[in-house]
């Protein structure tokens, strides 16, 4: 009676997984949810909403929300859809392939500045993960300027880091003025109002993340 039971389960679980013509995986609760997963962040990703996506790949917006939830499995035709969408093959859409920029590297010396010491802010930024084109964080190294150039703030949507790589810094964030030095980091909701400043008579180097929400 036991190996009745026994053999009964095996086989309960066996035609759970099995391969379903025309479906990318065998259907597992697993693989489901990573492909749901891995669909929702590439959606994320790029800033766009269920709605976009839905239509883009002219998938109607409930189907798409099942497969991000791992309710449905996309089949070979859907998931070429949801990669045409995205700008990737459906080797990168399943992770099987990187897509062009999915590991960026930048060299010091490769940095590329797009604000200089010289402007009407006086800060200067130099990008260090510039040629990534989709991405949920922007960093970049900044050298604040020796002294505040007026008593404008910078406000924006998101969320802010900050680590002190050489040098020392001021920083004023919602009134409270904070002191920083190498090592000392820094995390706050960039739409309080902030601003700082390199001490010491020497421009200060921060790495600086900042997320748009």
């Amino acid at each position: 009676m036991k190996r009745h039971a026994a053999a009964a389960r095996a086989t309960v679980k066996k035609e759970r997984t099995k391969t379903v013509p025309g479906l990318i995986k065998p259907i597992t609760k697993s693989v489901e949810q990573g492909i749901g997963a891995r669909i929702r962040f590439m959606r994320q990703q790029r800033g766009m909403t269920v709605e976009q996506l839905s239509s883009s790949s002219k998938l109607t917006k409930s189907f798409v929300s099942k497969i991000e939830r791992g309710v449905s499995v996309p089949s070979i035709s859907t998931a070429m859809r949801l990669a045409r969408s995205f700008q990737l093959t459906m080797s990168q859409l399943l992770g099987e392939d990187h897509y062009e920029d999915a590991i960026s590297l930048v060299r010091k010396g490769e940095r590329r500045p797009f604000m200089r010491s010289g402007s009407s802010s006086g800060y200067n930024y130099e990008m260090v993960a510039g040629p990534k084109r989709f991405k949920r964080m922007e960093p970049y190294v900044m050298k604040p300027p020796l002294e505040f150039q007026d008593k404008r703030l910078f406000e924006h949507v998101g969320e802010e880091f900050m680590l002190i790589l050489s040098g020392s810094i001021e920083v004023e964030v919602s009134g409270q003025c904070l002191r920083l030095r190498v090592g000392d980091a820094l995390y706050f909701d960039s739409h309080l109002p902030h601003r700082s400043r390199s001490l010491g008579g020497r421009y200060a180097e921060v790495l600086v993340v900042v997320t748009e929400g």
